[in-house]
């Protein structure tokens, strides 16, 4: 330490007291030379001495568990899903590629349709739409007649996704709703799916005591774009 940082260091706080931040009507004769407290050898001199000090006994060790949780604040439930039925098994697809949700109604048979991947084709708002059938490109029991009218009865839906502009409909079982789930709340696909399809999904997560399956949603559209007429 120079002289002239030696000469000031005894003076605590002066840049509040006699300094640029200070209300004192004299201030300290060396903001002739140093314009500003911040290029003063005594405010350089303290500053250096917060960094020089050693962290109090479990200073670190707090910090590393603060920022260990942080880092579960950090990786939220943030991947939002629709989840339904089809037949006995449960799916979800990505809330974002949603577009509706319809009440069911007639589907006709396309003339000399030998795709069992598609169903037919169904009104949505006043536009034809080609309808998927889900049981059939997941190699699942048909759909028709899984739903009694019991008290706890859900009717079937139609939902529509759009994916690179196009729409895709397809017929569900039941809808359950919007759910949400974080990246580590993934897990394997359920055993009970057939192996070559389950290739279709990222996994699954447990949301009401259901194991839902997870599209992966490049290859259910490569799917989907396969089932041409």
């Amino acid at each position: 330490m120079d002289k002239e940082t030696k000469k000031f260091s005894g003076i605590a706080n002066c840049w509040n007291t006699i300094g640029v931040w200070s209300c004192a009507r004299k201030k300290c004769d060396k903001l002739t030379e140093y314009i500003h407290c911040r290029n003063c050898p005594v405010f350089l001199e303290v500053g250096h001495s917060v960094f020089e000090k050693v962290a109090p006994s479990g200073y670190l060790s707090q910090w590393r568990k603060e920022i260990s949780a942080k880092k579960n604040v950090d990786n939220p439930r943030n991947n939002s899903v629709l989840v339904f039925r089809v037949g006995h098994e449960w799916f979800a697809l990505p809330s974002v590629i949603l577009g509706e949700i319809a009440n069911e109604r007639i589907i006709h048979r396309i003339p000399r349709n030998m795709n069992r991947f598609i169903s037919g084709i169904v009104n949505i708002n006043g536009e034809i739409k080609v309808c998927y059938s889900l049981s059939e490109l997941l190699g699942l029991s048909s759909v028709n007649g899984e739903n009694k009218k019991e008290d706890n009865y859900n009717p079937r839906r139609l939902i529509v996704i759009n994916l690179d502009e196009k729409d895709y409909v397809f017929l569900v079982d039941e809808v359950k709703g919007l759910y949400l789930y974080g990246d580590s709340d993934l897990l394997s696909v359920p055993s009970t799916l057939d192996a070559t399809n389950a290739l279709l999904l990222l996994g699954s997560i447990n949301q009401s005591n259901h194991q839902v399956a997870i599209f992966n949603l490049s290859k259910f559209q490569e799917k989907l774009e396969g089932a041409v007429l």
